[in-house]
């Protein structure tokens, strides 16, 4: 065996194993649009193109029951951090509200008065308040709302190629790596097949 064709097997070895999961890759978008080749009756396209109404549709229900629940929302805005947020800005407006529509005669002192017994009471009874609100809410926007068709007509909507970039820009290092590791096993198969030559002569 020449010491050239030991050389150049793994070689083309790893070109070929490259060049394959390059396509391999390529082939998750595009064409984008069906081709067909030489007449023949089945066409070529991509897999995300292709199987972007079912994609959608999957991804949606995952959404809607795995990652983002209508239910864990309402519960979210339940929080202590969120409740307080809310409490703090509606009692803001009701006092501004109040502030403008009481008269101009009434002293500064009685305003204080006012303000300072309202705020109490808008303190002890707005987070239960809330909370009722939510409840009722949250019962109306789980029946009403449905997140994965939202998500599926969300994603139908985009333009396949934003989309490609979407996902190339969380997930283009994990395809080159699918590359490289396509040139790697090329170039280990093509020593295999040295080794048998060289066992075998």
């Amino acid at each position: 065996m020449q010491w050239w064709s030991a050389i150049l097997i793994p070689v083309i070895g790893a070109f070929i194993g490259w060049v394959t999961n390059l396509i391999a890759v390529k082939a998750i978008f595009k064409p984008y649009q069906p081709v067909r080749i030489f007449g023949l009756p089945w066409a070529i396209q991509g897999v995300v193109p292709k199987r972007r109404t079912e994609l959608a549709r999957s991804i949606g229900e995952v959404v809607e029951k795995e990652l983002l629940k209508v239910e864990d929302l309402m519960n979210q805005m339940k929080s202590p951090e969120v409740l307080n947020k809310i409490v703090l800005s509606a009692n803001d407006s009701i006092r501004c509200m109040v502030v403008e529509r009481i008269p101009a005669w009434v002293p500064a002192t009685i305003k204080t008065v006012i303000l300072e017994m309202m705020g109490d009471m808008l303190n002890k009874q707005m987070p239960q308040v809330i909370n009722q609100i939510v409840d009722q809410a949250g019962r109306s926007v789980i029946e009403k709302v449905k997140l994965a068709q939202l998500v599926e007509d969300r994603m139908n909507a985009y333009d396949i190629k934003h989309l490609e970039k979407i996902i190339l820009s969380v997930a283009a290092r994990e395809l080159k790596h699918i590359e490289i590791i396509g040139g790697v096993l090329g170039f280990v198969i093509g020593l295999v097949q040295v080794a048998i030559i060289y066992l075998s002569t």
